[in-house]
């Protein structure tokens, strides 16, 4: 008998695909619009807990943009970019997709309809791979490449989701990729405590924008209560312990990115019912600052992995 099974559930106009261990009854929900990680349920004595705070698809993709970005997809660029433009090459370009204020947000992948090209289920883990082909959508980005995604969820309750980019232009063209999923351990995130190594934290100006200065920040070198922190902030992360540590009485999720995710970047929404944990390749406005930007050259393949680990107390 096999311990996982996937069951892809047609959802507005998109699919929801459900991967289940079949022994302790966990599951995930990967929506193929988006390539986004929407729900992580566990089995508890009360019923069934999601640790991921997602989206409602029940009537489609709806207000994704306004309730926050809920684990979306940051592709070919995260946060904001500076009103929207940038140079590449000596040329510049505005982009067209989403803006908040002046500025525009979390890039223009968010919202792709990837297409299941592969699933696989054994006795160890089950995945799903999703592949997008972007074509110049965005006149503000005239690139072309593919992005796929490979979830998978792994006995032990570990999620790893690798993420593969391929240069399929003539051209170079500048690049970051993140995540940005929201997390939960409970009702509120007040009760919980994070814990992460840092090289230093991002100095912001009143626009969320980096002013480029990196200062020293010790804050969550031991387990710190979130009680009363505020945070929206980014953290370049140490290479040798990049994991990251959101625990409370019930329950330990465990960040672990790879080497390529070198920025951490924390958002605690006002109503404090989750945490955002964002794996960045870069810093937010990274194709105007270059804070870890990435030239993907012509024919380039970019491999991106993070993954996600919880534990019962």
């Amino acid at each position: 008998m096999m311990s996982f099974s996937i069951n892809i559930e047609p959802n507005a106009h998109f699919k929801r695909v459900q991967i289940k261990n079949l022994f302790t009854q966990e599951l995930i929900e990967i929506s193929t619009k988006g390539g986004l990680l929407n729900s992580w349920k566990l089995s508890a004595a009360s019923g069934f807990f999601d640790i991921i705070d997602g989206n409602n698809f029940e009537e489609g993709w709806k207000n994704f943009e306004s309730n926050g970005f809920k684990g979306g997809k940051m592709n070919p660029f995260s946060c904001r970019l500076q009103n929207g433009t940038y140079v590449h090459e000596g040329k510049k370009y505005s982009i067209d997709k989403f803006y908040l204020g002046d500025h525009a947000l979390h890039g223009i992948l968010y919202d792709a309809n990837f297409e299941i090209i592969n699933t696989e289920v054994n006795e160890n883990y089950a995945s799903v791979t999703l592949h997008y082909e972007y074509q110049k959508n965005d006149k503000g980005f005239p690139f072309n490449y593919t992005v796929s995604l490979k979830w998978i969820f792994e006995k032990n309750n570990k999620v790893q989701v690798e993420t593969i980019i391929t240069n399929k232009d003539s051209h170079s063209f500048p690049m970051m990729d993140g995540w940005h999923p929201y997390f939960k351990l409970g009702e509120n995130i007040s009760n919980c405590t994070l814990e992460f190594i840092n090289k230093g934290i991002l100095v912001y100006n009143e626009a969320l924008l980096p002013t480029g200065d990196i200062l020293p920040c010790h804050d969550f070198e031991s387990p710190k209560s979130l009680d009363t922190i505020e945070l929206d902030n980014g953290y370049l992360l140490d290479s040798e312990r990049p994991s990251a540590t959101l625990e409370n009485k019930n329950f330990k999720l465990v960040v672990t990115p790879d080497k390529n995710y070198s920025y951490l970047q924390l958002y605690i929404p006002s109503n404090r019912k989750s945490i955002a944990i964002e794996n960045l390749s870069a810093a937010p406005d990274c194709f105007n600052n270059k804070m870890g930007l990435h030239i993907m050259q012509p024919q380039e393949i970019w491999s991106l992995k993070t993954q996600y680990q919880l534990f019962y107390k």
